[in-house]
Formats: C-alpha cells, sequence, structure tokens
C-alpha cells in the first residue's frame, strides 16, 4: 500500500467516525487518583539537600560512635610480656582489657591452656597466670626471678603499667609467701627484635634482654642463650660480672648481686713455716713444687656450671678482676 492509498483510508475513518465521540468522552465518568505515581507526578526536582542534612549528621554520628568503639574496645594498645621460664604475652586494649593471650613457648601453651580473659583487665589476668605458674612450680620460693616489659606507643602510659603492674606482682606474690624478684625493661617492639624472637621461639621480651646480655658481653651467643629460664641467665650474668643494672631496672637487684667467692690463696705465713733443711734434702722434687705454685695460680679461677634442655654450661671466671676465661657449652650425654 502506497502512500496515497494510506491517506485516504486515514480519510475514510475520520469521516465515518460518530459525530458525538468527543462528547461522550467528556461525559464518561472518571476515577480520581489517591496519588500521583511515576508518570503522573510532574514534579521532577531532586529532594532537597537541606532536608538530607539531619540524616547525613546522624549517619555520622553513628559512625564516629562506631569507630570510637572499635578504636576503644577492639584494637591492640598495649604488649604486656611476663617470661619466667613460659613465656607469655598479654594483650589489651585502651581500656586495659584484655583482648588476646599469646604463649611463645611450650610451657607458656600449658600455662595458658583454657584461660578464660574475657572481660578481664590486665591485673586479673596476671594474677590468673603467677597463679598457674605456682601450680606449675616455675615459680617457688626456689625459684623467684620474673621479667617484665611492656610496649606502647605512649610511653608514658608504658611506664605507668610497667609500674603498677610492678607492685601488683610483688603483692599477689608476697601474699603467696613468696619474695619474687622482678626484672623490669624498656622495650622497643622493631622487626629485628621480632624476627629473631620468632626464628628462636621466645618472647620479643626475653629476646630483648639477650640481646643486650650480648651487648654486655659480645662472647655470648644468642643460641646459647635461648633455651635458659630467667633464672639461668641472671645467674650466668653474676657469674660473667656484668652489669645487669645498665640493662634492666629492678628494686630487687640488691637481692641478686652477690660478691664473687675470695680466691684460695697460699698465706705468707705458710711459707715462712716452712722447714729449713727442707731445701736441702735429696728427695725434694722441685718441678713437683712448681707445680704446687701453679695449682695455688689456679686458685685465682672458678667455674660457674648450669646444665638446662640438655646443655650444661661451664664459665671459668678470674676471682680477682671478673674477667671470663672461659666459656663452652656442651650437650650433657
Amino acid at each position: 500500500m502506497n502512500e496515497k492509498k494510506i491517506l485516504n483510508s486515514l480519510r475514510k475513518s475520520i469521516d465515518n467516525a460518530p459525530i458525538d465521540i468527543l462528547d461522550r468522552i467528556k461525559e464518561a465518568p472518571r476515577e480520581k487518583m489517591d496519588a500521583h505515581d511515576e508518570i503522573t507526578r510532574q514534579d521532577m526536582r531532586t529532594p532537597s539537600f537541606k532536608k538530607l542534612m539531619p540524616y547525613a549528621s546522624m549517619a555520622a554520628a553513628f559512625l564516629l560512635v562506631f569507630l570510637g568503639w572499635q578504636y576503644q574496645v577492639k584494637l591492640p594498645d598495649s604488649h604486656i610480656y611476663i617470661d619466667v621460664n613460659p613465656s607469655i604475652e598479654i594483650v589489651s586494649n585502651r581500656r586495659d582489657k584484655v583482648i588476646n593471650i599469646l604463649a611463645d613457648n611450650r610451657d607458656g601453651k600449658r600455662i595458658v591452656k583454657d584461660m578464660d580473659y574475657k572481660g578481664k583487665n590486665i591485673y586479673q589476668v596476671t594474677e590468673e597466670i603467677l597463679d598457674r605458674m605456682m601450680d606449675e612450680n616455675y615459680l617457688s620460693k626456689d625459684h623467684e626471678f620474673l621479667l617484665l616489659s611492656v610496649y606502647n606507643k605512649n610511653q608514658t602510659k608504658a611506664e605507668e603499667q610497667k609500674n603498677s603492674l610492678h607492685k601488683k606482682i610483688h603483692d599477689h606474690l608476697h601474699a603467696k609467701e613468696l619474695q619474687p624478684i622482678v626484672l623490669l625493661q624498656k622495650i622497643d617492639n622493631t622487626s629485628t627484635i621480632e624476627e629473631y624472637a620468632k626464628k628462636y621461639g621466645i618472647s620479643v621480651s626475653k629476646m630483648t634482654f639477650i640481646r643486650n646480655l650480648i651487648i654486655l658481653n659480645p662472647d655470648l651467643q644468642t643460641e646459647d642463650l635461648v633455651d635458659l629460664s630467667i633464672e639461668e641467665l641472671v645467674k650466668l650474668s653474676q657469674g660473667m660480672g656484668l652489669e645487669l643494672d645498665k640493662i634492666i631496672e629492678s628494686k630487687d637487684l640488691d637481692k641478686i648481686q652477690t660478691p664473687l667467692p675470695e680466691p684460695e690463696v697460699e698465706r705468707e705465713q705458710d711459707i715462712e713455716e716452712t722447714p729449713d733443711d727442707y731445701d736441702h734434702d735429696d728427695d725434694y722434687d722441685h718441678d713437683e713444687f712448681e707445680d704446687d705454685d701453679h695449682e695455688d695460680d689456679d686458685d685465682d679461677e672458678y667455674e660457674i656450671e648450669i646444665i638446662s634442655n640438655g646443655k650444661e654450661y661451664e664459665i671459668e671466671i678470674h676471682a680477682y678482676t671478673g674477667k671470663v676465661l672461659d666459656f663452652e657449652v656442651e650437650d650433657d650425654d
């Protein structure tokens, strides 16, 4: 059908349409809409930003409250290290509530096993750890050495926590009739210390202590020290004459600063009492007498032996100067 035929068809349809169709459309009843829909609504303006402001402010306030709660409660703030031989790390939030407990060695894992710390503060958890260590005989009247370290980016808070925990530990153990020797140290949570601590399976705190001992005496080797308890490390330091007060803080240092033993030397009076005719005796052995003199020189030295975890540590120290003459580590067969 061409265009001309289409136009003729439309004209015929219009001519044949009822004349009153327009009037009937006007007279037909109409249902009134209760509300405009998306099609009939003609107001195409976007909502006013001022009307949205209250909702935006409420959302921002809620977000700030949520983030503040996360910051106060969920995020780690302080890391508290308690080392005897078990090495335990307590992680707390800004409210001093414990949010995690980590064990850095096998003994530590036995101590913290099944420990419920939720809702408890650092002081309550510390007391429970001390009690468990006493139950396992890691802390007793014969073993009272403990290393306490606190790390926090805020050094003032770290110092306050360290001092308050120091007092809490003393009070708690005194009530158990123990006289603890608590060593305090400052730690810097560096990546190098963390790497070595992870390598040897010890805490950052103990690794820091060992690092500082090696600074005092470079002859010491890390692998020879990592298996020793804090008590054994202290006794080793004493035997070598290391000045612990240069690397730790403690009001208990006077309990462990013991003087070096007096060497046994030949007294002048003993020499004068030697019989005169002894010099002319045909049985006199000059070499034997020189050997005796040498043995007297050996009395100027003394040895310290420590056996721990299948190893025997032997140290020879000059009694007068405190100089380390020999340091050996052997497997205890």
